[in-house]
């Protein structure tokens, strides 16, 4: 079998240390998020030149080194001795074309089945997950242009292989740059940029609407959750957590990065606009993400990670993993 190297990139922004203020006198950070630059970065993380950006393709390769230099532009550390990279690889797993469903049985309820390819290799096109990174590029530049820097230092992770097993996150947890028992928290953005539309969504398509995004957690942390709802009610936007925990039947909370940091007892928060039926097919373009929703989205989540971060106590874990 063949071995395929994947990429996992990663950049610190250390905010423990001092830093000078700005020329931007009351910047409060959360203003250089943008639909503009969000647009930007998805269009070329998501452009046709890409192919879809397949893991140990060329395209992947490509849009690293844009996100690369990008978090350069912004100031970000690199946070492998001097490298924003951080390499594994996998054992190439062949695509069974006949097998294109699995089924899920959990806890005696019926069967679940998931129609989709086990390891699905089909071109995504804008959504999925191109929002997500451009999302995080925006979060990283909204905390580096903080006149007042949280006390906690934040950890800016683009992985590869999320499509194919949830390697680059689980390569991260197992192999961490910095103790894993020091990280407070997860928040994973995976497709947060469209909005429920005519014949988009379906009992195994979940979509939210215009002012919706779907919130989903394991409820290990009460207090994280109680900073969420926080945030929620500031902001114009609604959660909606209705396709969180174990027991939901698409069991999105076990299909995403942030499941193996639950898994080594971190508290998550998944946040997703759904999953339309562009999903995994070359329909799922820049011309449908709604970039003001996804401005809003990005928004509320700085708002999240800085009280998180910049807490002088960490998180209480009241439902860790390890006691499921």
């Amino acid at each position: 079998m063949k071995k395929t190297p994947v990429i996992l990139l990663l950049a610190l922004l250390i905010s423990i240390l001092p830093y000078p203020l700005l020329s931007q006198k009351g910047n409060t950070g959360v203003n250089f998020i943008n639909s503009k630059d969000l647009e930007s970065h998805i269009s070329f993380l998501a452009s046709p030149l890409l192919k879809g950006r397949m893991n140990g393709e060329e395209g992947l390769e490509i849009a690293s080194q844009y996100i690369v230099s990008q978090a350069k532009l912004i100031g970000l550390k690199p946070a492998n001795n001097g490298s924003y990279f951080q390499p594994y690889t996998i054992i190439k797993k062949s695509l069974d074309p006949i097998k294109t469903s699995i089924e899920i049985i959990h806890d005696s309820k019926e069967p679940v089945e998931i129609k989709e390819p086990v390891f699905q290799l089909l071109p995504t096109g804008a959504d999925d997950n191109a929002s997500g990174c451009g999302a995080l590029l925006e979060l990283a530049e909204a905390f580096q242009n903080l006149n007042k820097k949280p006390l906690r230092s934040l950890l800016f992770l683009w992985v590869s292989g999320e499509e194919i097993g949830l390697f680059g996150s689980q390569s991260y947890v197992n192999n961490p740059l910095f103790p894993i028992e020091n990280t407070l928290a997860d928040f994973n953005m995976d497709m947060i940029g469209r909005i429920r539309g005519v014949a988009d969504t379906s009992a195994n398509n979940p979509m939210s609407g215009p002012s919706t995004v779907f919130v989903i957690t394991g409820n290990q942390s009460t207090e994280l959750k109680r900073i969420a709802d926080e945030a929620d009610s500031k902001s114009p936007l609604d959660f909606d957590y209705t396709l969180s925990g174990r027991d939901n039947p698409l069991q999105l909370f076990a299909r995403s990065d942030h499941y193996n940091f639950v898994r080594k007892n971190i508290p998550v928060l998944f946040f997703t606009t759904g999953l339309h039926t562009d999903y995994h097919t070359p329909g799922d373009v820049v011309e449908k993400i709604d970039f003001n929703k996804m401005e809003l989205i990005t928004r509320t989540i700085f708002e999240i990670g800085y009280k998180v971060a910049n807490s002088k106590k960490r998180l209480v874990v009241d439902n860790p993993f390890s006691k499921w």
